[in-house]
């Protein structure tokens, strides 16, 4: 904490003096008279040039939790402000969370249990109550899960509460469940009815989070976060610390999304490396089968001529046929760097949409072959 810059979260990381959201000022400030007496001042400059003045009742502080009771009554007393919390929530997200993230995402199984007893005196159609599961009950988690990775015990709640109304079930009677509910989230097209798969969705969603850290670097939430956990390296690379926050595990786990669907454009090739980084466009794994060794080279910048097209005779040398023959066929851009591109769209950036498909698919492939009967249209 320095009182003129603000707070940051590490070494590597930028200042932050306020966030604005809105009509809404988060200020942050060293918690003694000092600071208490600058903060005061700053408020009294702004009442004076713009007219304006500030609500202390309607507004709060908190407090770290190495802050004394003696210094917090100094600083409320201070700012006049009487208030010392924070909101369980703020824009309709937990503000904090503890070890457990199971009681504070309970709310939502609660709302749409709410939501669908407000459905079940009514009768409807088959029709009719698939639109109210796809426009209202599975848009309740819709904000949170883009932010956090909601626990398996919620989705799982949410999931028997959304099945239930679905097969006529009541507060009175428990109708029969004729088919799982995984071949029910399934595309229509593949004898689903393209309910959402909730952890599978939450994942989709948490992968544009990591997708907006690669592709804005330069913005404050990413200078943030990359000096708090891979000042040293790139996104991709970053390890999970011990006591990493629910938020960066979240991004963690959409990064797992991102690792099966990104793949390296070429440019210069300096970049990207041979053995581990997806980058053959026409190979199935888009990594090399050939075994790399130790003594053999390591990056694509290496199987280019100094014209920037492929050197064919080392390629051969190296690869298998198989290998030599994608890799002669991978496009180059001569003008340009390597970069990150989303393979599952043609405009080349993420999409929870292509993301959810993508993990749906391969979630079909695991469970059988396409040639299955599950596949077949009913």
């Amino acid at each position: 904490m320095y009182l003129s810059r603000g707070v940051r979260v590490g070494i590597h990381s930028p200042w932050i003096s306020h966030l604005l959201f809105a009509d809404d000022s988060i200020i942050f400030s060293e918690a003694s008279q000092r600071g208490a007496d600058r903060l005061r001042e700053i408020l009294e400059i702004y009442h004076r040039g713009s007219g304006q003045l500030v609500n202390r009742d309607k507004s709060v502080v908190f407090f770290s939790k190495n802050s004394t009771d003696v210094m917090k009554q100094e600083v409320l007393e201070l700012l006049q402000i009487p208030n010392e919390a924070l909101a369980e929530k703020y824009l309709g997200l937990p503000t904090a969370l503890g070890r457990s993230t199971k009681d504070a995402f309970e709310y939502m199984p609660t709302r749409i249990k709410g939501l669908i007893g407000s459905w079940s005196g009514k009768e409807a159609s088959c029709t009719g109550c698939e639109v109210l599961i796809k426009s209202q009950a599975q848009a309740v988690p819709t904000y949170p899960m883009s932010c956090f990775l909601i626990p398996l015990s919620t989705c799982n709640k949410m999931k028997s509460v959304i099945s239930n109304y679905w097969w006529g079930s009541s507060a009175d009677s428990k109708r029969m469940h004729w088919i799982h509910w995984d071949l029910l989230t399934g595309p229509k097209m593949k004898g689903g009815m393209g309910f959402r798969d909730l952890p599978m969705f939450n994942n989709a969603m948490l992968g544009k989070q990591g997708w907006r850290l690669m592709e804005k670097p330069q913005s404050l939430c990413a200078r943030t976060l990359k000096g708090r956990y891979y000042h040293d390296g790139d996104f991709m690379s970053a390890a999970r610390k011990k006591h990493a926050s629910h938020v960066w595990r979240a991004i963690l786990s959409g990064r797992e999304v991102l690792e099966q669907g990104l793949i390296r454009r070429l440019g210069d090739g300096q970049e990207t490396n041979i053995w581990n980084d997806r980058w053959i466009s026409n190979q199935p794994l888009r990594k090399p089968f050939t075994q790399g060794l130790e003594n053999q080279l390591q990056w694509v910048s290496e199987l280019l001529t100094p014209s920037r097209q492929w050197n064919e005779e080392i390629i051969k040398d190296i690869f298998c046929e198989f290998d030599a023959e994608a890799i002669l066929s991978t496009p180059i851009n001569n003008a340009g760097q390597d970069f990150w591109a989303w393979e599952e769209e043609r405009h080349r950036h993420y999409s929870v949409r292509s993301a959810y498909k993508m993990l749906e698919r391969k979630r079909r492939h695991q469970q059988g072959s396409p040639s299955s009967s599950s596949d077949e249209i009913w």
